[in-house]
C-alpha cells in the first residue's frame, strides 16, 4: 500500500505542527531528560524511577556510590542518538557490568564529569546527569529481539494518539532500538495495537532481520494503556505535536522513557500511511478525558484488514502455564483453561503462601456438587504475556488435578483450542 501524496515532509512537520502547537519554553523542557522525568513523577505519569542527579563534578565526587541498587542507568540530560547512556548490571558498590565490560566507580564519575562537561550535548553545551532505575524488559518480546530493549512510539497531536510503531533491536543495531543504526521500526494498528509493515533502512521489510519472523501480525501487550500513558505524557509536556517514547517493563507495564517535541517522520514509512492525513482529521477534535482520546483514536485509526495474530499468543491449549503475582511473591503453576466456568477459581493454599488479598464477599457459583458460596480474593496473573486482573474464587482444590481453573471471564482475547493439551498429559 503506498504511502499518500500528503505525505508529511521535515518542512511541512516544522512549519505546519512543531512550529504552530510547540511553544520554545516546552521544547526546552523535553530536551532535558532529567526535567521531563520530575515532571513526569511530579504528576503520577509512569517512568523509570530517578535515582540520583549531578549538576556539579562535586556532586558526583560526594555521591554514595553503595547506595545503588545492582542494576541501573547513568544518563547525560541533554544526550542525544543514545550518546552517553550506561546500562550498569551487577553491581556491588564499587565495581559492575556494562555491555563493553567491566566498570569501576571511578569510570563511572568520569562518565558523569563527562556528561557535565558536555560531551554528549549538542554544541557540547554544559549539562547534568542522572542515575534512574532499570528496566525489566517484559518478556513477550524476548523471541522478536536480539537484544535491547524495544521502545514504541506514539505521536500525540491534540491530545488524541494519530499513529504508532514499535522498534525493535537487531544485530546491527547493537541492541539499541534506534532505526538510524538498523533497528526495525513495525507500524501499529490503533484500534487492535496488532501490527502492520516493517523499515529498515528506509526499505520495507516482511520479515524481522536476523529472526525470521514476520512483522504483521504481533499483537502489542498492555495496547491500551500505552496509548493511555502517552496521552498522559504529552499532557504533562504541554506540547501539542509530540513523539512520547515507551517501553514495557516486566512488572510496572508501560513506562515513558522520552518526551520528542520534534519526532522524526520514518513512522510513516512503518505504517504505509500519511501522517499529515492523520493530524489533519484531529486538529479540531476535542476530548474530554485520556481514555476519551483514546477511544477516539481507535476510532478514526483502524486497519481495515490484518493478517491473523500471532498464533503462539492467541490460543490457549487445555492446560496452560500461569504466573500469579502479589505484593510479596509470585509463583508460576499449570492452570486448567475451563470455558464451562464463568469465574475463575484458585486453591486456598496458594492464598495463603502468596499473601493475597482476599476479598470478603462471597458469590455464588454452580460446580459438581451443586450451587455454593464461596470466597473471593483479588488476583493478578500473568497468561501468554498478557496481564490479567480479577476476582477469583477460592477453595480446596488439593484434591484436584490443577490449583487454578481459568474460566471463560478471564478469557477476552484468546482463542481456547480444545485439542491442545501437552503431549503425555490427560485432563480428568
Amino acid at each position: 500500500m503506498p504511502i499518500s501524496r500528503s505525505v508529511l515532509g521535515i518542512n511541512a512537520r516544522n512549519y505546519l505542527y512543531i512550529r504552530k502547537y510547540n511553544r520554545r519554553k516546552w521544547k526546552l523542557v523535553a530536551d532535558d531528560k532529567l526535567d521531563t522525568k520530575k515532571r513526569l513523577l511530579d504528576e503520577g505519569v509512569p517512568t523509570p524511577g530517578l535515582l540520583a542527579e549531578f549538576q556539579t563534578l562535586q556532586s558526583a565526587r560526594d555521591f554514595d556510590w553503595k547506595s545503588l541498587p545492582s542494576s541501573f542507568v547513568l544518563k547525560p540530560a541533554h544526550g542525544y542518538g543514545g550518546r552517553g547512556i550506561v546500562v550498569v548490571n551487577k553491581w556491588d558498590g564499587q565495581v559492575g557490568m556494562t555491555s563493553n565490560g567491566e566498570v569501576t566507580q571511578l569510570e563511572l564519575e568520569s562518565e558523569v564529569f563527562g556528561a557535565i562537561d558536555g560531551a554528549h550535548s549538542l554544541k557540547n553545551l554544559p549539562d547534568s546527569a542522572f542515575i534512574e532505575d532499570c528496566i525489566q524488559p517484559h518478556s513477550f518480546f524476548k523471541k522478536y529481539t536480539h537484544k535491547g530493549i524495544p521502545d514504541i512510539r506514539v505521536i500525540v497531536c491534540n491530545g488524541i494518539p494519530v499513529m504508532a510503531m514499535a522498534r525493535i533491536p537487531t544485530v546491527s543495531s547493537s541492541g539499541k532500538a534506534n532505526l538510524h543504526l538498523g533497528a526495525v521500526g513495525v507500524g501499529i494498528d490503533m484500534r487492535t495495537g496488532i501490527t502492520t509493515f516493517g523499515v529498515v533502512n528506509g526499505h520495507l521489510v516482511k520479515s524481522i532481520p536476523d529472526k525470521k519472523l514476520k512483522v504483521r501480525g504481533i499483537k502489542i501487550p498492555d495496547w491500551e494503556k500505552i496509548l493511555l500513558t502517552a496521552v498522559k505524557a504529552q499532557k504533562v509536556s504541554r506540547l501539542g505535536f509530540v513523539g512520547i517514547d515507551i517501553v514495557l517493563d516486566q512488572e510496572r507495564g508501560p513506562l515513558v522513557l522520552e518526551i520528542n517535541a520534534r519526532p522524526g517522520l520514518s513512522i510513516q514509512i512503518a505504517n504505509q500511511e500519511s501522517l499529515r492525513t492523520r493530524l489533519e482529521r484531529v486538529e479540531e477534535l476535542k476530548s474530554e478525558s485520556a481514555e476519551k482520546a483514546v477511544e477516539l483514536a481507535r476510532q478514526l485509526f483502524a486497519v481495515s484488514s490484518l493478517e491473523a495474530v500471532d498464533t503462539n499468543e492467541k490460543i490457549l491449549g487445555v492446560i496452560e502455564k500461569v504466573t500469579i503475582i502479589s505484593d510479596t511473591a509470585r509463583k508460576t503453576v499449570r492452570a486448567k483453561i475451563d470455558t464451562g466456568a464463568y469465574r475463575t477459581s484458585i486453591d486456598v493454599d496458594l492464598v495463603d503462601e502468596l499473601e493475597l488479598d482476599t476479598h470478603h464477599k462471597l458469590v455464588h457459583v454452580k460446580s459438581g456438587s451443586g450451587r455454593q458460596k464461596r470466597r473471593t480474593v483479588r488476583l493478578r496473573l500473568r497468561l501468554k504475556g498478557k496481564e490479567i486482573k480479577t476476582i477469583a474464587t477460592y477453595t480446596e482444590r488439593s484434591h484436584l488435578q490443577f490449583p487454578i481453573i481459568i474460566g471463560r471471564r478471564d478469557l477476552k482475547d484468546f482463542l481456547v483450542d480444545p485439542n491442545k493439551v501437552p503431549e503425555g498429559m490427560k485432563v480428568r
